[in-house]
């Protein structure tokens, strides 16, 4: 691993799948810092990092896309997120830990949130899981305080039960700033981690469609295509069988029906082939041939201006941290 920088300060990522608060946790350390949705469409396209001083102690805090996005695929959040992460590394910027945003308002663990849960906790790796915060969202919203502290006690036993005994701790978010300075400060002076994602690519080189979450992504890329092949199978036998003299309007509709499918076909197809790169070498070219173009003064705005990504910055006060039990 590249050396991590004297005194720089540490960086902390906000992550959860679309609509679980993530951007709203970062406003409260910076009012106006990520921009939210107000329901479950996602908002935040790329990552944002966001620069707090809380009290004395600088760091950096990051709104991530999540998965389940509305307009983008899991492949392409998947290589956006691996690709800030592999850029952290090369640098050698201190990642101190994870704070894991999930709605407690979310009546049942579906399909895909449970999917996103095991990504996650691969793309942490079971050594990083003690600097990780596994935090439940919209308490405020929620009408029935003791049905949330039933869904909590589930998310413990039945989805969270071995990250927590690897070291994460759960946590109910009030939804004040005061709580969320207090979490990330209790991150940021904790040791720097290396994620599982980072050792595939960097170290081992791997392949997006190589490591374990990319493996689940390109199971389901491969299940879509299947079943856009046989929707189009059916479609091209409905034209083949229909008059063009006869039926003109029903043939115009299923050629319009035939385009779409195509159309969603590569959009699956391209979001494959986005996880075929080796991402580890194109990250160490790009970060050197950048260094020798810049001069490196503030190594998180190179950071930054590497990835073209926005940056904000704040100073906070905060009273001890006494309130908020680990």
């Amino acid at each position: 691993m590249s050396q991590v920088w004297d005194n720089e300060p540490g960086m902390v990522l906000v992550m959860g799948v679309t609509g679980s608060g993530k951007s709203r946790f970062v406003n409260l350390l910076k009012g106006g810092a990520a921009e939210e949705g107000d329901g479950l469409s996602s908002v935040t396209q790329q990552c944002q990092i966001v620069r707090v001083r809380i009290g004395s102690e600088l760091a950096y805090v990051v709104d991530t896309p999540g998965f389940d996005d509305t307009t983008r695929s899991d492949a392409d959040i998947f290589e956006e997120i691996t690709n800030f992460l592999g850029t952290q590394y090369a640098l050698g910027l201190a990642l101190k830990g994870i704070i894991f945003l999930h709605r407690i308002t979310d009546m049942r663990i579906q399909g895909s949130t449970l999917s996103n849960m095991i990504a996650f906790k691969e793309m942490c790796g079971d050594n990083a899981l003690k600097s990780v915060i596994l935090l439940t969202t919209f308490w405020d919203v929620l009408g029935d305080k003791s049905l949330g502290a039933r869904r909590q006690q589930e998310l413990r036993e039945d989805f969270w039960s071995d990250m927590i005994a690897k070291g994460s701790q759960v946590r109910r978010f009030d939804g004040s700033r005061d709580m969320a300075e207090a979490l990330v400060m209790r991150l940021v002076d904790k040791p720097p981690i290396v994620l599982q994602i980072q050792c595939d690519i960097m170290l081992q080189g791997k392949r997006l469609e190589d490591t374990s979450v990319g493996k689940r992504i390109v199971a389901r890329l491969e299940r879509s295509l299947l079943e856009k092949d046989k929707e189009l199978e059916e479609v091209q036998k409905q034209i083949s069988g229909i008059s063009n003299i006869r039926l003109p309007r029903d043939l115009r509709q299923l050629e319009d029906r035939l385009e779409k499918i195509l159309r969603q076909r590569e959009r699956i197809y391209a979001s494959r082939q986005k996880l075929k790169v080796t991402l580890g070498p194109e990250i160490n070219a790009k970060v050197e041939r950048q260094k020798r173009s810049s001069v490196v003064k503030d190594k998180i705005e190179f950071f930054a201006t590497l990835l073209g990504l926005t940056m904000s910055v704040t100073t906070n006060i905060i009273l001890p941290l006494l309130s908020i039990g680990f």
